[in-house]
């Protein structure tokens, strides 16, 4: 007796249920993936506090600022980039990052700089050759021209004042981003009312508290930068997270 063959039927009610099991299935792992990322990104901030927390204790109490100008080129605060190294062009740039601030207290834990969920959002442009840096300090506590001491956030308000936050920016003047080509940079503060925030994780971004726990919170409504708003960048409400050390939002 021959085999009988599958019918047409057959094969659409097969397919039905495959394409069902598929629409069960990649929701819960895509779920899952996200979850796994917010877990590592929030391992990251919290090595990063312990980090700053070595760090203030040697400094008493004082944070440093974002960057440095030295002779031979600028000292960030995540590493040194040589006065040659824009001339290379973006995504190409050289950071060494041994002379981070934090690096003594980090080295071989630098893939704590790099949130999982990155690239997010949109196209990417990297801006340094190799691992980037994906958490933004509190610009209130690390400044371009000055730094703030731990000593200036009140006991009472350390719970909602951030140290760190996944940060980005939406970059639309540095090739080959442009204004037609609006592209995700990799941003390293984080300000009142700015978009420099990134909710990459399930509409969250991952904060480290000045009491140094970690929690994810949502944007301010309407926050999200129109010129590229699938990259979810945008800011906090002020009422859940403060940036000024005295308290005030």
């Amino acid at each position: 007796m021959g085999r009988r063959g599958i019918t047409l039927v057959e094969l659409i009610v097969v397919s039905g249920i495959v394409g069902v099991l598929v629409g069960l299935v990649v929701p819960a792992v895509t779920g899952a993936l996200n979850l796994a990322n917010q877990t590592v990104c929030a391992s990251n901030l919290r090595q990063l506090g312990h980090a700053m927390q070595l760090y203030l204790k040697d400094h008493d109490g004082e944070f440093f600022r974002l960057r440095t100008t030295e002779a031979d080129g600028v000292l960030w605060y995540f590493g040194f980039e040589a006065s040659s190294s824009p001339a290379l062009g973006e995504g190409n740039r050289v950071l060494d990052r041994t002379r981070g601030k934090l690096y003594p207290y980090l080295q071989a834990s630098e893939a704590v700089e790099v949130c999982p969920a990155v690239p997010f959002g949109g196209p990417y442009k990297p801006k340094y050759k190799g691992l980037g840096w994906t958490y933004g300090i509190n610009y209130n506590l690390s400044s371009h021209n000055s730094s703030g001491n731990y000593g200036w956030i009140r006991p009472v308000d350390a719970t909602r004042t951030a140290i760190f936050a996944d940060a980005a920016y939406v970059n639309t003047h540095q090739a080959p981003a442009s204004a037609r080509k609006p592209m995700v940079e990799d941003w390293y503060y984080v300000q009142k009312g700015c978009r420099y925030v990134q909710f990459r994780h399930l509409g969250r971004a991952n904060v480290l508290f000045a009491d140094w726990h970690v929690e994810a919170v949502g944007p301010a409504a309407g926050s999200f930068d129109p010129r590229l708003p699938e990259a979810r960048i945008g800011y906090f409400d002020p009422a859940e997270v403060v940036f000024a050390p005295g308290g005030s939002p």
